[in-house]
């Protein structure tokens, strides 16, 4: 299973609600930043411990044009990095800087979106990426549209709200429909998830609270003990999110949505 976090501008959470469901997640999983304006996984909870020359573009230069997709799809192992306390989730860092963003081209998100995919279905690790917010028309869409699931990542506030449906607007021009798209709230607000939703017409794909100090050590390296993090409330509403995710129903459920 391909499944992509995004979110419009206004900052909802994409990085830390994508970290926190990475940490949860029941089985093997890869873990892509693919946020064109520049990576912020690896810099937060990864801070000091991942090297400048592993990662998205190293992979580009590695699995170049013609590399068959099982291998490029293989080789992506090679430019991750393992999480030392979570040995079953691997991470491929982004570029660092939107001029690296710009430099990675529309056939390199492709030649990506087809590895992500051949990960998933057939070395049997489902594949988690963070494509940052859509604000432009240029971006990793090939992976977008790839996903089997897209979580618009959302605060319940009229500005987030407002920002969301921007990028709502986006992902139907360049999916041609919404079918495989669902809203995850995070944080507390004026609106209910109900009322998000309802503004955003999509269905509710799961809800994050707002937790200050899991969220710190996701997104910007705080330290924070291991136990506590698992403990924290974060944590546990992304385990629970994480399983309905990769539920069999709900995956009959997303399947049979796409297929109309």
């Amino acid at each position: 299973m391909l499944t992509v976090v995004t979110s419009g501008k206004a900052a909802p959470g994409v990085t830390t609600s994508t970290w926190a469901l990475a940490l949860a997640w029941p089985g093997p999983l890869l873990v892509a930043d693919c946020d064109p304006a520049g990576g912020d996984m690896a810099p937060g909870l990864l801070a000091g411990r991942v090297s400048a020359d592993r990662g998205l573009l190293s992979w580009s230069t590695a699995a170049r044009r013609g590399v068959p997709a099982m291998q490029a799809a293989t080789m992506v192992a090679e430019h991750a990095v393992q999480l030392p306390e979570q040995p079953q989730v691997w991470l491929l860092p982004g570029v660092t800087t939107a001029a690296q963003g710009t430099s990675f081209t529309a056939e390199a998100w492709e030649r990506l979106a087809s590895a992500l995919k051949t990960s998933s279905a057939s070395i049997g690790r489902d594949a988690l990426v963070d494509a940052g917010r859509l604000v432009t028309d240029r971006g990793c869409w090939p992976v977008l549209r790839a996903a089997d699931r897209v979580l618009v990542a959302v605060r319940p506030s009229v500005r987030s709200v407002h920002a969301a449906q921007d990028a709502t607007q986006r992902l139907r021009h360049e999916l041609g429909d919404l079918a495989k798209v669902t809203a995850l709230v995070v944080g507390d607000g004026p609106y209910s998830a109900g009322e998000v939703t309802k503004a955003l017409d999509l269905p509710l794909g799961g809800t994050l609270p707002y937790d200050r100090t899991a969220a710190q050590a996701l997104s910007d390296g705080a330290t924070v003990s291991p136990k506590t993090l698992h403990r924290s409330a974060l944590l546990r509403a992304a385990s629970s999110l994480a399983e309905t995710l990769t539920s069999p129903t709900e995956a009959s459920r997303v399947a049979e949505a796409v297929a109309g």
